[in-house]
């Protein structure tokens, strides 16, 4: 039988630590490196800040098997959306985001032109950056689906315990 000790030991501070790494991946791209993340991107973080979010609560509290039950439904709605913008992307779905305007202060065409040309302009249908061909919505699919595998292994063994 395969020993999944290494696995096993201290998991649910790895899990946290993965997600403090994504998020500052994301973080680094994005004010570094200049590659403005659209709304869809913007939504794969949000399970990865409550991950952080719940692990530390539900570690502090010892409460490490509702941490894994939980972490295991964040990420398998971060798969959805993941696979979503991926499919967006590869244009399978189409999907359509109407514009808005986060302020009532432009009185003039040149407030205007300066309130443009200081925002990020992203589109959820473009790629703006690949590795070996995956866009970091593909990469974001693979990392889920890993990471749901971890964690529901983990939860087989917390039930033999």
């Amino acid at each position: 039988m395969f020993n999944f000790q290494f696995i096993r030991k201290n998991s649910e501070y790895k899990l946290v630590a993965i997600c403090f790494c994504i998020l500052f991946l994301t973080l680094l791209m994005e004010y570094l490196f200049n590659f403005p993340p659209c709304k869809l991107c913007l939504y794969q973080r949000i399970p990865f800040i409550l991950g952080i979010i719940f692990g530390v609560v539900f570690i502090f509290f010892k409460k490490i098997r509702l941490f894994f039950l939980v972490f295991l439904i964040l990420q398998l709605a971060n798969l959805v959306i993941a696979l979503f913008h991926s499919l967006v992307e590869r244009g399978i779905v189409n999907y359509e985001m109407s514009c808005t305007s986060t302020g009532s202060d432009i009185q003039t065409i040149e407030d205007l032109r300066s309130f443009l040309d200081s925002i990020p302009i992203t589109k959820c249908n473009e790629i703006l950056f690949s590795i070996m061909g995956l866009s970091l919505a593909n990469l974001n699919v693979i990392i889920s689906i890993l990471l749901i595998v971890w964690t529901y292994v983990i939860l087989k063994f917390y039930e033999k315990k």
